[in-house]
Formats: structure tokens, C-alpha cells, sequence
């Protein structure tokens, strides 16, 4: 793809991701679509244009954060070549196991092909994670 497809086509996706746009979003991605998070995040590699998009548009979401409380998620930066899209973003939030205050920076690369996202890599602060969310240090 060229560089301002993949710039379009990455927008397209966080704006559907951020808004509910379920439509948009699964239209975004590959029918095979690979959502790869960090290793040692506590979330599992994700594959599947329905099931990355429920995961990362509405079961992690509610499943690890207080939804009736501010949720934010700010994009601090696109860096985008041909196929390849990095995103630096910010995620603010309460922890729904503990009700902390959760307030990371993620990394995520995103790969596209034929006009959709098909491989999605994060990055992480996963031991401040970790520590917002009570997750199992020792696990």
C-alpha cells in the first residue's frame, strides 16, 4: 500500500475504534488479522477480523477498565511508510480490579495490505501495568 493509504486507512481505524463504529472497524481489518500484545501483558495473542475487534473494541476495554469512569485515548503521534503505520498513544483510565489510575503510553505497528490492517504488534509499560491492575507479578 502507499503511504497516505495506510495513513487513511490507520485514522479510519481509530476513529471507528474510538467511537463504537463496529461497521468501520471490521471493515478495517483483514478477515485474518493477527493482534499481537506484549508477551508478558496479561492478554493473549489475539486472530480474526471479529475477534480482535471485540477484544480491543469492547471485551478488553470492559473487561480491565472502569467504563463508567473517563476513559481517554489521546494518539501522540502516526509515523507512517508504505505499508507500515506506527502509532505512539496514550491511554488514561481507571483499573477496574483495583481502581487505580491508570494512565500508559502504548506503542502499536501496524501492517496493512489490500486497503486493511493485517497484523496489529503492541507495546507496553506492562509491569506498571501489571501494578495498576493487581495482575499476578509472579505468574
Amino acid at each position: 500500500m502507499e503511504t497516505n493509504e495506510t495513513r487513511e486507512l490507520v485514522e479510519r481505524y481509530y476513529t471507528a475504534l474510538t467511537t463504537g463504529d463496529r461497521y468501520t472497524l471490521m471493515d478495517c481489518l483483514d478477515p485474518d488479522v493477527v493482534w499481537e500484545p506484549p508477551g508478558t501483558a496479561n492478554v493473549a495473542k489475539t486472530v480474526g477480523a471479529t475477534e480482535v475487534a471485540r477484544a480491543l473494541g469492547s471485551r478488553v476495554v470492559k473487561e480491565t477498565f472502569d467504563i463508567t469512569k473517563p476513559f481517554g485515548l489521546d494518539i501522540r503521534k502516526m509515523i507512517v511508510e508504505g505499508d507500515t503505520a506506527v502509532v505512539q498513544q496514550r491511554l488514561t483510565a481507571t483499573a477496574k480490579a483495583t481502581g487505580n489510575d491508570y494512565d500508559n503510553q502504548y506503542c502499536w505497528v501496524y501492517t496493512c495490505d489490500e486497503g486493511r490492517i493485517t497484523y496489529m504488534e503492541e507495546y507496553a509499560d506492562t509491569l506498571y501495568a501489571a501494578r495498576q491492575m493487581g495482575w499476578d507479578l509472579n505468574a
